[in-house]
């Protein structure tokens, strides 16, 4: 029986005879091409979450991210939506309460209009308010306050005669009118003289003081009324005054907004506000009134907190830093004096309301990784609506006595990109999830080579090459990166397109171009990025190199085996053999797992011991019991032994041990058993293959040497070049099994059924002897 795999099976080849590959000669990609293999179901769910006009019809996107990745789905909603209309500027205006700051939606570049002109209508409001009040050009006005001045004069010196006839001057005050007794003489008696009086003379002057007092008053409530009436003539005068003034920008702004009643609706509520207001304060007196003018004509505001003069088409926002204030927007505060003070035109917006009408993109680790971020987002969904009262919770003090603006309604598609495990769990534990992201889409990352494959992964390379600008990249470059992406795969017939370790070799490959003054990024310089070694590696292949860790590549050896485990340590892995080692006693027939009893083994390597004791008591026991026990040890490990990819080793060592029949160490073997024999397949066969390989270099030579492989990984071999030409030359090889049979011919060079059969007469000696010590 040969098991060994043929070289054509192994020695990886990835031809390029059927596309181009001349970067020189390459144009824009073929956008087809992504959307039937790469991108195909993810561009089809968006497509169908931008065309559903209905609620909850988001996505989630199940994909490693990239910007290359995060462009190429811009660019593919930006193709779908680029004729539609209807983009709109959100406003908040100020017209009655300041606190309370009210939402208009205007179509795109008419919110900065509109603020544009609210500036105008109140400079020229005060210019002409001000000029009313100051300048002599208003001949009405103008008669109106000359015909006050003149009455007001005659009232006066009315009150000036009487005051004088009964022997009194007349002193004008803060206070009003004050009225000073006259001596005979005709001056002004002071308070020396009053006290020198007689109380008589005392008493008549306070009467006629009292009699004055009343007489000045009617007179000076005459003259009230005359100014009163006077005002509001001149503020008839104001009424035509603004008409006239402002004929024009109202007929301006009327045309301007005359499809947007909003807008057209605030403009006139503030000229008529401003006017009838500034008519009600009128005083005549410039300075006096100035404070309510400035209050009046400035209170009213626009802040156009997003304006989309720019844009043609909806807006699509990726959002990097999604926290609760990135995307629903905040109210900021200054500090005056040791004061907290906020205005509207410190409301700033989120990303929420900058893709209103468009599309709005979030990776979900970056959304959960901000505190509170995914409950205001799906607040916001839910309702339909950004509330930016969110910070009362935060801001308790300060938002007591701050804005409340209105919440302003949205409609957009939310894209979120994450992975599996995320959507799994937001899917199960979030009620609300399911019902706001009802379309799920799915990233092909993994793609059978195939002619458009090929065109996709030069289409890649090419844009990277391109965009950094690159040295150039011959065939054998090209290859070996289609190697890498094949064994990240596991599978020689498909890519794994992983765009971040593309990019990352290929920057580093033509980084050591530069340095060795070379032309050309080739093999070699790829292969130099890819298999650089690792400290932790080399430190470990010198354990072997001085014994440290002891491993046997030549003899064949009774209950030992060589098996393959890989080391992880998250950002680069490797394979190590492993020495399993069985011995076997008189017992009951169990299996004790050194590492189980030492707590040194992980769950599933728990569950793979006890699928071993079902599939040995199947093999050699039957019905009958095992008579033995079996001690199995992974040699000269130290830490946690999870997995079940030694299992086959393990049921090879409990045989051999048992049969006293030696396994082969010059072939080392990997692979995962179920209960009835059949070998299952496991991951990392490639790092485990290369890490016997160069074991048996450092120890001996690759001459004879060989790793055993489940049947179903066979197709998952990309091997490292020098791997592949030891196989070449007949010195390095690999064989594959399809069940424990396959496996015991080839490590024990024994027909299997003889060794099964050996095994059942150990098993009678042991019975048997267990009988005779339990006789005598």
């Amino acid at each position: 029986m040969n098991r060994e795999l043929s070289k054509e099976k192994i020695v990886y080849n990835f031809k390029l005879d059927d596309v181009d590959f001349n970067f020189d000669s390459k144009g824009d990609s073929d956008d087809r091409l992504k959307i039937e293999s790469e991108y195909g179901e993810i561009y089809e769910k968006i497509k169908a979450s931008l065309n559903i006009d209905k609620e909850g019809y988001n996505i989630y996107i199940i994909e490693n991210f990239s910007k290359d990745r995060l462009e190429n789905i811009m660019n593919f909603i930006s193709k779908v939506i680029k004729d539609r209309r209807g983009i709109e500027d959100i406003c908040y205006i100020v017209i009655k309460n300041s606190k309370m700051p009210k939402v208009l939606f205007l179509p795109s570049g008419k919110g900065k209009k509109l603020k544009y002109m609210l500036n105008r209508i109140q400079n020229l409001y005060f210019k002409c308010t001000y000029e009313f009040y100051n300048d002599s050009g208003n001949k009405q006005k103008e008669i109106l306050k000359r015909d006050l001045q003149i009455k007001r004069n005659n009232l006066i010196n009315k009150v000036v005669e009487m005051c004088e006839s009964e022997g009194f001057s007349l002193k004008i005050t803060e206070g009003g009118f004050s009225f000073i007794p006259l001596k005979e003489n005709g001056k002004p008696m002071n308070e020396e003289e009053y006290d020198m009086l007689k109380l008589k003379d005392k008493e008549e002057i306070l009467h006629k003081v009292d009699l004055l007092k009343s007489n000045t008053e009617e007179i000076l409530e005459k003259l009230k009324v005359i100014e009163l009436g006077q005002i509001e003539r001149i503020k008839l005068l104001i009424g035509e005054y603004y008409a006239e003034m402002t004929k024009k920008i109202k007929k301006e702004y009327s045309e301007m907004f005359n499809k947007n009643g909003g807008a057209l609706k605030f403009l006139d509520k503030v000229c008529s506000n401003i006017e009838n207001e500034i008519k009600d304060i009128y005083s005549i007196n410039y300075e006096d009134d100035k404070e309510n003018i400035m209050r009046i004509i400035y209170r009213y505001s626009v802040n156009v907190l997003v304006d989309n003069s720019d844009r043609d088409r909806p807006p699509i926002i990726f959002e990097e830093d999604p926290s609760i204030g990135n995307l629903l927007g905040s109210i900021e505060y200054e500090n005056k004096n040791g004061n907290y003070i906020t205005d509207v035109s410190l409301i700033t917006p989120g990303s929420i309301l900058k893709a209103n009408g468009g599309c709005l993109i979030l990776r979900v680790s970056d959304l959960l990784n901000n505190k509170g971020a995914y409950y205001y987002l799906k607040k916001s969904i839910i309702s339909g609506r950004v509330d930016l009262n969110y910070n009362r919770g935060y801001l308790e003090l300060l938002s007591l006595s701050g804005l409340k603006p209105e919440p302003i309604k949205f409609s957009e598609r939310i894209i979120l990109i994450g992975d599996y495990k995320t959507y799994d769990l937001l899917y199960k534990y979030d009620e609300d999830f399911k019902n706001m992201f009802k379309l799920k889409g799915e990233h092909r990352s993994l793609l059978k080579i195939d002619k458009d494959t090929k065109a996709i992964f030069l289409e890649k390379v090419f844009s990277i090459y391109k965009n950094n600008g690159l040295h150039p990249i011959n065939e054998s470059a090209i290859r070996e990166l289609a190697k890498v992406l094949s064994k990240e795969a596991e599978d020689r017939n498909k890519l794994f397109m992983d765009d971040y370790e593309l990019e990352r070799i290929l920057m580093l490959s033509d980084n050591r171009v530069s340095e060795a003054g070379k032309e050309v990024i080739d093999k070699s310089d790829i292969l130099d990025v890819v298999y650089e070694e690792e400290l932790v590696e080399k430190q470990i292949d010198d354990m072997y190199r001085e014994g440290q860790i002891y491993i046997d590549v030549k003899e064949k050896v009774v209950g030992q085996v060589n098996a393959l485990s890989i080391i992880s340590t998250g950002y680069f892995s490797l394979g190590k053999p492993v020495k399993i080692t069985c011995t076997c006693l008189q017992g009951s027939g169990n299996i004790v797992d050194i590492q189980k009893e030492s707590d040194l083994s992980g769950k599933i390597h728990n569950k793979s011991v006890n699928i071993l004791n079902g599939c040995i008591k199947k093999l050699i026991g039957g019905y009958g019991k095992v008579p033995v026990d079996f001690y199995l040890s992974f040699e000269q490990t130290y830490g946690k032994i999870d997995g079940d990819s030694a299992s086959v080793a393990e049921v090879l060592s409990i045989i051999s041990a048992l049969t006293k029949v030696g396994i082969k160490q010059n072939i080392a073997v990997t692979g995962s058993i179920n209960q009835f024999g059949e070998v299952q397949p496991i991951g990392g066969v490639n790092e485990k293959i290369e890490g016997f390989f160069k074991i048996c270099k450092i120890l001996d030579n690759t001459i004879g040497k060989g790793v055993l492989i489940p049947w179903a990984n066979t197709r998952g071999l990309v091997l490292k070049d020098e791997v592949e030409q030891e196989i070449m030359k007949d010195n390095f090889h690999i064989y594959y099994m399809h069940n424990l049979k396959d496996a015991v011919e080839i490590l024990m060079e024994t027909d299997y059924d003889d060794v099964i059969l050996e095994a059942k007469r150990e098993l009678k000696k042991y019975l048997s002897g267990k009988e005779k010590r339990k006789n005598s």
